[in-house]
């Protein structure tokens, strides 16, 4: 795991930019400090639970490996921030925006800047030092990245030159068959508005654990819903690898995608 990108100290970057360009910030452009109060908190993986999940057609999913490429954790707020700092940070975050749903879009208030490789069927990873302006949270955004030996990665890793890399095994009736699938998303995809509920003041001392969810907690939808392994395993091998561009492996792609798939908590 190796973070090769990291834009701490922007702010004050962008808060020199808005003063040449006159943006009236008289307080920051006069020397005087300005900044909201700020708090670092670690980010650490966590595991999965270890009990299978069953999608809409029956089958009971276990899942051996669960890793991703991932970049840039950002964490918002809804509404507004009414202090004089948060002029300058939304002038260095501006609001995201997702579909509908109780924590999708929100203003970007907190982040931990970098490419991390997360593994979550075994978790405890720790990503780094979030910073966070004091607030109230109410969501997280993240981008998927394509691995690469950069990330610390051996060249003859599976998830190099992939987002994620999932398998296990799946049963149904007395059925078993091991699946394996190596997921591209585009480079530019999000993920926008995993929950996040917490407020964090200056006196604030946790963890924030970044957790994956098979079976969204708010819908109940699985990330295998749609796909038939018996069907997949034609030659009755017991296993099956989702190749790129058929229709399991897209519905798996897109459910890695949902937003409530993924959230933060602390503790």
């Amino acid at each position: 795991m190796k973070t090769i990108y990291n834009h701490r100290n922007a702010h004050r970057i962008v808060l020199a930019a808005a003063c040449a360009a006159g943006l009236g910030l008289a307080a920051g452009c006069s020397g005087e400090s300005q900044e909201a109060e700020r708090v670092e908190l670690p980010v650490v993986v966590d595991a999965l639970a270890d009990e299978p999940v069953e999608n809409d057609l029956g089958w009971r999913v276990d899942i051996e490996t669960f890793e991703a490429a991932i970049a840039n954790l950002e964490f918002t707020t809804e509404g507004e921030q009414h202090d004089s700092s948060s002029t300058v940070t939304s002038l260095l975050i501006p609001p995201a925006y997702a579909h509908p749903g109780h924590h999708a879009g929100g203003q970007v208030i907190g982040e931990l800047p970098g490419r991390f490789v997360v593994d979550w069927a075994d978790g405890g990873a720790e990503l780094g030092s979030a910073s966070l302006i004091t607030g109230d949270y109410t969501g997280a955004n993240f981008h998927f990245a394509a691995a690469s030996t950069d990330d610390g990665l051996a060249a003859d890793d599976e998830l190099v030159g992939h987002s994620i890399h999932i398998a296990g095994v799946a049963r149904r009736d007395g059925a078993s068959v091991a699946f394996e699938a190596l997921v591209d998303q585009d480079t530019d995809r999000r993920v926008i508005g995993a929950p996040f509920e917490a407020t964090v003041t200056a006196d604030t001392e946790a963890t924030l654990v970044l957790r994956a969810h098979p079976l969204d907690p708010e819908e109940e939808d699985t990330l295998f819903d749609g796909i038939d392994f018996g069907t997949l395993d034609t030659d009755g091998d017991g296993q099956v690898t989702l190749e790129a561009d058929t229709a399991p492996y897209n519905r798996l792609k897109r459910a890695l995608q949902v937003h409530d798939h993924y959230s933060i908590a602390t503790r």
